[in-house]
């Protein structure tokens, strides 16, 4: 069923239909536009558009300027567009231009995904921090969101080192050294005033990506994945936290069972939680780290069990990949004392649910920790007791990456003079808000 468009922006339409020339690359079709669209939001979309390259996105964005048009990107939890305009889908933009294995660089347009590149670095023989609660299946857009990865525990979430993106009025802005015409090393660092961190986690509402070059790590000489089972997530929590604060592990990862089934696809004799650790150096610094684990658990007076040969396979398999995050979940940052804390509060908003998937993960040696919640046979009240979890969580403390809409807002207002400051940088770079209008931040 095709949309009603308003006349004003019907010569605008036409305009990028031409632009797009392939009939696939635009759509007013109502039954396309909501697949973008948030659950109950206002009809603000106009049409999708699907750009090849950087000339097409140049071209759709002097068609918003001249028609006073919003242009949109895609948001994990939909899109409620306050003023009418159309969004971007990068799917057409899947080029992976270069596999540096010796700078360690991974050059990408916006629409190459985890799917796609994987293999084509195993066959190089390097490797990429893959994503622990992606939201969508797009290598740039992790990186540049700084979402979490699995290997948080020993490397950072920025995965990114330089990019380039294209402002609202058309230009193109480089980061770092490949602001720098002859530039071939892909540093962060800004020759003047450090502007490049605005972009990272800003959801496209400051400019749009065009490229990225994301870091590439060289396969380990030994790497060993080793699983202990705990009778509780406290237990979990006090080892995962021993041993990422010693150093141990590439990847510490504690779920619960029903987690664990999720990311398996089956139960190989699962414990009630799973402490999994990816060890990773020489072959006799990898013996000795599974050691320490054993003498960190029997300090902690802790009694794991060694998961079987069929539960590490498994998990090392799952640890290979990618792992995305359900439409009805919540994830956050917090530090390791306050873990019972938070997942206590959580268990109580949604224990009308009949199953909780739980995971935990160490940031920078245990510096903070990740935790996320997938919900399982969800009611229709599933989403409303998130949003207000979401809340109460922000208030008592808790650390939510990258929040869009109603709950950035509240997040941001307790914070009068960082919004304010994010409002005035909205308006320096997109003055006419144009990009993501009001999906982040609202500037009026």
């Amino acid at each position: 069923m095709a949309a009603r468009k308003g006349a004003s922006h019907q010569l605008s339409l036409n305009r990028l239909r031409e632009l797009m020339i392939d009939p696939a690359r635009f759509s007013t079709d109502e039954d396309v536009i909501s697949g973008y669209r948030q659950a109950g939001s206002k009809d603000g979309l106009l049409a999708v558009v699907v750009p090849r390259s950087q000339v097409d996105i140049e071209q759709v964005l002097k068609v918003a300027r001249d028609d006073s048009l919003s242009v949109y990107t895609p948001l994990p939890e939909g899109l409620n567009p306050p003023r009418p305009g159309v969004v971007i889908d990068f799917r057409y933009m899947a080029g992976v231009k270069d596999i540096d294995t010796r700078n360690l660089f991974l050059e990408v347009e916006p629409g190459v995904t985890w799917e796609q590149v994987l293999p084509e670095l195993a066959v190089r023989r390097v490797r990429v921090a893959l994503p622990a609660a992606a939201s969508s299946p797009y290598v740039l857009e992790n990186a540049l969101e700084r979402q979490v990865v699995t290997c948080a525990s020993r490397y950072t979430n920025k995965q990114i080192s330089t990019f380039h993106v294209l402002m609202a009025d058309g230009r193109e802005y480089r980061s770092g050294s490949d602001a720098l015409p002859a530039s071939v090393a892909h540093w962060r660092e800004d020759g003047g005033p450090n502007i490049s961190r605005v972009f990272t986690g800003s959801r496209n509402s400051l400019a749009i990506p065009l490229r990225g070059f994301v870091f590439l790590y060289p396969e380990p000489e030994h790497r060993k994945v080793v699983v202990m089972g705990l009778p509780n997530r406290n237990s979990a929590r006090r080892l995962a936290e021993r041993a990422a604060r010693s150093e141990i592990g590439t990847e510490v990862v504690l779920v619960n069972k029903l987690k664990g089934k999720d990311l398996l696809g089956f139960d190989p004799g699962l414990p009630t939680w799973s402490v999994v650790f990816g060890l990773e150096g020489s072959q006799r610094l990898v013996k000795y780290h599974q050691k320490r684990l054993g003498e960190l658990a029997a300090g902690l007076k802790l009694k794991p069990k060694a998961g079987a040969t069929r539960l590490t396979e498994a998990f090392s398999g799952a640890l290979a990949k990618p792992w995305y995050a359900p439409e009805l979940s919540i994830g956050f940052y917090t530090t390791f004392e306050k873990v019972e804390k938070f997942s206590g509060m959580a268990e109580e908003a949604l224990k009308g649910h009949r199953g909780l998937a739980q995971m935990i993960i160490p940031v920078k040696r245990g510096a903070s920790v990740y935790i996320h919640y997938d919900v399982h046979d969800p009611g229709k009240d599933a989403g409303t007791a998130i949003k207000l979890l979401r809340n109460r969580l922000s208030n008592s403390g808790a650390f939510f990456n990258n929040p869009t809409g109603a709950h950035a807002t509240h997040i941001f207002k307790r914070q009068p003079a960082y919004f304010d400051l994010l409002k005035d940088i909205k308006r320096f770079l997109d003055p006419d808000d144009i990009l993501n209008t009001g999906q982040m931040i609202d500037t009026r």
